[in-house]
């Protein structure tokens, strides 16, 4: 048979006072700073929303830099290099703006133009002989692309890449009204046009002027 035993009053006091002292003891470690007050915490929060705001304005900053150097590198492109077309070899997209800064030639010409294809040769021959740095392109225009391609495989014009220009947009655009012609594109963005058939000496000695300027 259990025996219910009375502890003191005093003793049950003395208990609880101990475990609230322990209790204390646990929840306090040793240099812990103290409980944030209503003000602390009002501080805190309004210091972080200023951060927020400083990180903001300065994403805002970053990407207004951005769209600006973005303006500015379209602005260094010349009207005239502001296209995209299509390369005949894989119908790949090629974009004008690639040329700009660079000594270009570009070879305006058309598969049904007897002109072109008697001047073929000389083009294929001038090619190889182009001083470093200055290059080199074909631009066959108003005609289909099967019939652009029979031209460059049979008169061998392959050894340099196609611009296709179906409707002769581009011809326009560079200033030509007929074939063959030649483009001269200088690194400033100035562009020349040499009309009519030129013989490889004279396309070598286009480039050469590029080149130099």
């Amino acid at each position: 048979m259990n025996t219910l035993r009375t502890v003191p009053a005093p003793v049950v006091r003395a208990a609880l006072l101990g475990g609230a002292a322990f209790a204390l003891a646990a929840c306090a470690s040793p240099g812990a700073e103290p409980a944030s007050t209503p003000d602390a915490e009002m501080s805190a929060t309004h210091d972080a929303m200023e951060s927020g705001d400083a990180m903001t304005d300065d994403a805002m900053d970053e990407e207004s830099m951005s769209d600006d150097t973005m303006d500015e590198a379209a602005a260094d492109v010349p009207e005239q290099l502001q296209f995209t077309t299509t390369l005949l070899a894989d119908g790949a997209t090629f974009d004008g703006a690639s040329l700009a800064g660079q000594d270009t030639l570009i070879w305006v010409w058309a598969s049904w133009c007897p002109t072109c294809q008697a001047e073929a040769p000389e083009v294929v021959d001038a090619a190889s002989r182009l001083p470093e740095g200055v290059g080199f392109y074909g631009l066959p225009g108003k005609s289909d692309v099967a019939d652009a391609q029979a031209f460059v495989d049979e008169y061998g014009v392959d050894g340099f890449p196609h611009l296709f220009d179906d409707d002769g947009t581009l011809w326009a655009n560079f200033g030509v009204s007929y074939q063959p012609a030649l483009v001269l594109i200088d690194d400033d963005g100035s562009v020349e046009v040499m009309p009519g058939a030129t013989d490889a000496d004279g396309i070598v000695a286009a480039a050469e002027k590029l080149a130099a300027s």
